[in-house]
C-alpha cells in the first residue's frame, strides 16, 4: 500500500511537507520551553541571591536539600521547588564571589577528571574570598586498604554488605568485586584518593586542604551534611573521604 502511495503524483511532496512542519513546530516547542526553563531558574537564582546574605551552594543535591542553601541537580526528576537546574560541567550561571560555601556529596566521581576539576575551578570562582569547599566522594584508598592481610571486623563486615547489596552472582565476599562495584557501577566515572582529590582542589586555586571526618567540620556551617546511604552509615563513613578547602 505505501509503494502505491508513493506512485501517486503529489503524495510524497505533501507527506514529506507535513513532516517537515510538524518537526518544525515540535522544535519551536522545545525552544520555547528551554527558553522557559531559562527563566525560571534565573529568577530562582536572582532571588535566592536577593534574599541570603550568606549564601551556601549545594551540587547534585538529589533527595537532600538545605534550608538556606542554593541547592542544585542535573536530574530533570529532581526539578522541585527546592532544587535548581545546574549542570557542574558547565560554567555556574552563579556570579563570581558570591558564595561562602560550596558542598557535594558524592557527586564529582561521577565526572571525568577533567570535568571534576572544571566543576571545582567554578566553585572557586563563585566562592567569595575565604570561603570553604566542601567535597565527599568514595575514597579509593580505602577500597585498597581491603587487599590487607589483616582486614578489620568493620573490612570484612563492608566486604560482605558490599558485594552482597550490588554485586549480583558474587559467591564471595572478595575485594575485586567491592572495587570493580565502586569503579564501574553507579555512573562513576573517577574515584578519588586523598592525595588526588587535593591536588585537584590545589589545582583549582584552593588552600588550607584538610581532611574530615564524615559529618564533622570546625566550620558549624558545614557540619552533619553528608547523608548519603543513612541506612548504612558506618559503611559509608568507612567508605568516604572527605576534604574541605579555602579560597584564598
Amino acid at each position: 500500500m505505501k509503494e502505491r502511495l508513493k506512485r501517486i503524483p503529489g503524495v510524497v511532496p505533501a507527506v514529506t511537507a507535513a513532516r517537515t512542519t510538524r518537526q518544525r513546530a515540535w522544535r519551536r516547542a522545545q525552544d520555547a520551553q528551554f527558553v522557559a526553563a531559562r527563566l525560571r531558574r534565573a529568577r530562582r537564582i536572582e532571588e535566592y541571591l536577593r534574599t541570603h546574605a550568606v549564601r551556601r551552594l549545594q551540587l547534585g543535591t538529589g533527595s537532600n536539600p538545605y534550608p538556606g542553601w542554593l541547592n542544585t541537580d542535573i536530574a530533570d526528576f529532581k526539578r522541585s521547588g527546592d532544587v535548581v537546574f545546574l549542570d557542574v560541567r558547565k560554567r555556574f550561571p552563579l556570579p563570581a564571589d558570591s558564595f561562602d560555601a560550596v558542598f557535594s556529596e558524592h557527586m564529582i566521581e561521577h565526572l571525568t577528571y577533567d570535568e571534576g576539576l572544571r566543576c571545582l575551578r567554578e566553585s572557586y570562582r563563585v566562592l567569595r574570598v575565604g570561603g570553604r569547599v566542601r567535597v565527599a566522594t568514595p575514597s579509593a584508598k580505602q577500597l585498597a586498604l581491603l587487599y590487607g592481610e589483616e582486614l578489620s571486623d568493620l573490612q570484612r563486615e563492608y566486604l560482605i554488605w558490599s558485594v552482597g547489596v550490588f554485586v549480583e552472582r558474587a559467591r564471595a565476599p572478595l575485594p575485586g568485586f567491592a572495587v570493580n562495584n565502586m569503579f564501574h557501577n553507579f555512573g562513576h566515572r573517577f574515584v578519588y584518593d586523598d592525595e588526588t582529590l587535593r591536588h585537584a582542589l590545589e589545582t583549582a586555586g584552593f588552600r588550607e586542604v584538610q581532611k574530615w571526618p564524615v559529618g564533622e567540620s570546625d566550620d558549624p556551617a558545614l557540619r552533619n551534611l553528608e547523608r548519603h546511604m543513612r541506612s548504612a552509615a558506618e559503611f559509608n563513613a568507612y567508605e568516604t573521604l572527605v576534604l574541605e578547602a579555602r579560597k584564598p
